[in-house]
């Protein structure tokens, strides 16, 4: 029974919309072949049986009158008769016999014929339907010796048999086009209603749906949509708002913090109280450039290496830093998010780790990549710690110091979505962190 579950959930189209069309194609031609099951058994085999009834006591005259020909001349007059009743005749010519061939369509109604004939006349007749250049069913009946009935079918060529088939094949693949094309109608808004959610999910929270036209139930479900990215823009804005006041009034204080600080007499409380505003300064710049993603910023053609280089020269008068760079080329970038990016790898790499800090680009030309590299010589993270290292808020708690807003690396990531790129963070075999960045050469930056 599990297997059969498996199998058949391997069968089942996985969309919705093949699934309708699959439900209801089975339906349409299930019908289809239920009337023609209900015709073929209340019509046409009935008439066939009526027909052979009638063209039993047809050929009875006939057998009769062959049988007494030798004895009584006129018996034939009865053959005479019947033609001219009915216009069934005897053929005695060879010649004129008809050609027996196979035609598979044609002996679904001779076997019904042969069958009737045979139990009327109790001997094992043939039938054989020739439709060229009319049609005529042939008749043997053996006890009649060596001589074929022939019967014109007079009314048999009014059957079209391209409308036979239309009928049987074309009527069940019209419906399931049309069922196609009908589920598709329906789906397309589910189509757009997912594209709108992907755009909220990138940070496109002035998404709209149309609710001016299509079903009911579809205009509700965007109406609903619509005031659901409302309520996020607004949310959005308010908590930009929020962030941006706390970190402007928090400035002002702490300005004079610092002041008073420098103007203490004890040396070593001052620099203590120093480090800790410096500190608070550099969380609540982290606050801000979390809250700057970047969407607004516009997009530009720039050389990574020379991003690196800026950022290397203003750190590597405190600090040893070792760049090793391959031959890149011009990628588009959103310069200002790049450059905040490996900021805070820097940055993180040698406040939380430890120098020398080794960084490194390589330019793969066969995947149009480019893979920058940063590694410090700190502690390292916990293996279990890795994977929610670039949510936000989230610290390397026990290798590293606590110290920060824990949004350092989820600004990295962020950034690195919007470049379309991969960032990847694991401990160095030989100690410290690593942090791995693969960039697309041939991609624009979106939203993050």
């Amino acid at each position: 029974m599990i297997r059969f579950n498996k199998l058949l959930n391997r069968l089942k189209p996985r969309s919705a919309a093949w699934r309708t069309t699959l439900v209801i194609g089975i339906v349409v031609v299930t019908g289809q072949y239920l009337s023609i099951a209900f015709f073929w058994s209340n019509l046409y085999l009935p008439e066939l049986r009526q027909h052979a009834h009638y063209t039993a006591i047809q050929l009875r005259l006939l057998r009769n009158a062959e049988q007494q020909a030798p004895r009584n001349a006129q018996a034939l007059e009865v053959s005479n008769w019947v033609r001219d009743a009915s216009g069934i005749e005897i053929v005695r010519d060879p010649k004129q016999f008809p050609n027996i061939t196979d035609k598979p369509f044609a002996e679904i109604f001779t076997d019904v014929f042969e069958r009737q004939l045979r139990q009327e006349l109790n001997e094992p007749v043939e039938v054989y339907f020739k439709f060229k250049p009319v049609p005529v069913a042939w008749i043997y009946v053996p006890s009649m010796k060596d001589v074929w009935v022939r019967e014109p079918l007079l009314f048999f060529a009014q059957y079209n048999p391209f409308i036979i088939i239309a009928w049987v094949i074309g009527v069940p693949l019209l419906a399931i086009t049309a069922i196609v094309v009908l589920v598709r109608q329906l789906n397309r808004p589910l189509k757009r209603l997912q594209l709108a959610a992907l755009r909220v999910g990138k940070g496109q929270h002035s998404t709209q749906l149309d609710t001016q036209s299509g079903p009911m139930e579809i205009r509700a479900v965007n109406r609903a949509f619509n005031q659901m990215t409302r309520e996020i823009q607004q949310a959005a804005k308010e908590r930009a708002f929020m962030l941006a006041g706390i970190s402007h009034d928090l400035r002002t204080p702490l300005t004079r913090l610092r002041l008073t600080a420098e103007l203490m007499k004890d040396r070593e409380s001052a620099e203590g109280m120093v480090l800790d505003i410096e500190d608070m300064d550099a969380i609540l710049d982290q606050f801000i450039a979390y809250m700057r993603d970047g969407s607004d910023e516009a997009v530009e053609t720039a050389n990574l290496n020379l991003l690196i280089s800026e950022i290397v020269a203003q750190v590597s008068h405190h600090a040893e830093v070792e760049f090793i760079k391959d031959e890149l080329p011009d990628m588009p970038m959103k310069r200002l998010s790049l450059k905040r990016m490996l900021d805070n790898l820097v940055s993180n790499g040698l406040r939380y780790g430890g120098a020398p800090l080794h960084i490194r680009t390589e330019h793969n030309t066969a995947e149009k990549t480019v893979t920058l590299t940063v590694r410090d010589h700190g502690p390292g993270i916990d293996e279990k710690e890795l994977p929610s290292l670039l949510q936000p808020f989230v610290r390397g708690e026990t290798a590293r110091t606590s110290q920060g807003s824990g949004l350092g690396l989820a600004i990295v990531a962020r950034i690195v979505k919007m470049h379309n790129g991969k960032l990847d963070i694991q401990n160095h075999p030989e100690g410290g962190l690593l942090a791995r960045i693969v960039l697309p050469l041939n991609r624009r930056p979106g939203k993050a």
